[in-house]
């Protein structure tokens, strides 16, 4: 998926869970858009769900912590990451080919 789908979808998870949708928009920070323990991990599920990745435990906190350094563009460009390590061959593969030079 593309940068724009990924952002559309975080988007509309973010919708489902803000009832005031005001404060949405594409560069907007975890703290102008007020989001509350509660509301950071019901987002962190929806989006874990319909990306198949697990958001790192240091985004989560910082997510709840200190919350003006987590953004929307943040959270997308950390989906494409995770999304392009589970595309790309794993390290052992790597490692386990018999010149021990990368697969290409």
């Amino acid at each position: 998926m593309d940068r724009e789908g990924i952002k559309q979808r975080v988007l509309d998870a973010l919708g489902i869970i803000l009832v005031d949708k005001s404060p949405i928009h594409d560069e907007a920070t975890f703290a102008e858009l007020v989001l509350d323990k509660e509301d950071v991990d019901d987002l962190f599920a929806r989006l874990e769900s319909l990306f198949g990745c697990r958001f790192p435990g240091f985004i989560r906190e910082r997510a709840s912590l200190r919350p003006e350094h987590v953004s929307l563009p943040m959270l997308v460009d950390l989906i494409l990451l995770m999304q392009q390590e589970t595309d790309s061959p794993s390290r052992s593969d790597e490692k386990g080919s018999p010149t021990g030079k990368r697969r290409s």
